[in-house]
């Protein structure tokens, strides 16, 4: 498992999806674009916590990938000048962990700018919006064969709205992946527009294992039942690494009261407000309580006082919602996830919690 460089560029985006909230979670089109110098500020700082934490990993976990998104951070007029700022604000730490930048986009670049960002790049999670307009939605897929057509790594995820005409858009569009021979997999809702009916999880059965849909409530959202990674990768549970499944299913109260180890996988920073968290969703700090960890004024601070302590330290989950953060290693018992975090935290160091 990797260390998540959650990087929030602009919240401006092209779309407006219903599903996609209005504010610092979201996307805001009243906002400005940030300008470089904060947008620079804050990568600085994202790559020394990255540096900090992953000193005390195994050297085959000294790996991190910066997610560059928004809103839909394409349309940040300096986007192109930023991306070539990533490389060189990477060099000092290059020595000591692997960089890989992907950017999570609705893939609407015009093809000279998409070109341009595909050489600066290392991969893509393209994310489909069914609810969006014609013309960007064959913009999508010209640019997404594009990368197809000069190899570049890349993970297609749809959104899939539940609605009759965008449900029978999403599908379409996933059997169109299917014969490009396109991995594209398929991602529930989180929010009051998660709720998935019988024919629903039927058309789901050619790209989901029935399997992990056999148990499914159509009555409730998705949110409340399980978890799929927003990269569509597979996990696994209750240790049994020989099993990974795309849904990580959960109770009424999610991982309430566990203990986590978010905060040794995440950082996400929000170039808008200027605040950073364990990750996006959770927010969960040291202290068992929720919001920001620091800003663009503390965060060197913050570094400062996580160096001095003997170990990496913990969380306890103040959230009933887990949504991202659930591929981070958890337990009920904090000495369980101490074992488990064994596997990713060099033993020969003392910060091996």
């Amino acid at each position: 498992m990797t260390f998540l460089i959650d990087w929030l560029v602009t919240l401006k985006c092209n779309y407006d999806c219903a599903y996609c909230g209005i504010g610092p979670s979201g996307h805001d089109n009243s906002k400005p674009h940030p300008d470089y110098d904060k947008c620079v500020k804050m990568v600085s700082q994202m790559y020394a916590y990255c540096d900090l934490v992953l000193a005390k990993k195994k050297l085959v976990f000294k790996d991190a990938i910066m997610n560059i998104y928004g809103g839909e951070s394409i349309h940040h007029p300096d986007i192109v000048k930023l991306i070539k700022k990533t490389s060189e604000l990477y060099q000092p730490y290059k020595n000591n962990w692997r960089l890989k930048r992907r950017m999570t986009t609705n893939g609407t670049a015009t093809e000279k700018k998409w070109e341009v960002l595909c050489q600066h790049v290392e991969g893509f999670t393209m994310s489909y919006h069914s609810t969006g307009p014609t013309k960007l939605k064959n913009m999508f897929k010209r640019n997404l064969k594009y990368l197809n057509s000069i190899g570049k790594e890349h993970d297609v995820i749809v959104c899939m709205y539940p609605s009759k005409d965008y449900w029978k858009d999403c599908v379409s569009f996933l059997h169109w992946a299917k014969k490009q021979g396109i991995n594209a997999r398929p991602k529930m809702l989180d929010g009051p527009l998660g709720v998935y009916k019988k024919e629903h999880l039927k058309d789901l059965e050619d790209f989901i294992d029935s399997k992990e849909l056999a148990h499914w409530d159509v009555s409730v959202t998705a949110e409340v039942q399980g978890r799929g990674c927003c990269g569509g990768r597979r996990m696994c549970f209750d240790r049994n690494i020989k099993q990974h499944q795309f849904i990580v299913p959960r109770g009424p109260n999610g991982f309430l009261g566990w203990h986590c180890s978010a905060n040794q996988f995440f950082l996400h920073g929000n170039t808008s407000t200027g605040l950073y968290y364990t990750n996006k969703d959770c927010k969960v700090r040291l202290d068992g309580k929720t919001g920001p960890i620091a800003n663009l004024h503390t965060m060197g601070d913050y570094i400062k006082s996580l160096a001095e302590k003997p170990q990496l330290p913990t969380l306890i989950c103040a959230q009933k919602t887990c949504t991202c953060g659930t591929c981070a290693p958890k337990s009920i018992h904090k000495e369980n996830l101490t074992e488990i975090l064994k596997i990713y935290n060099d033993p020969s160091l003392v910060g091996n919690v």
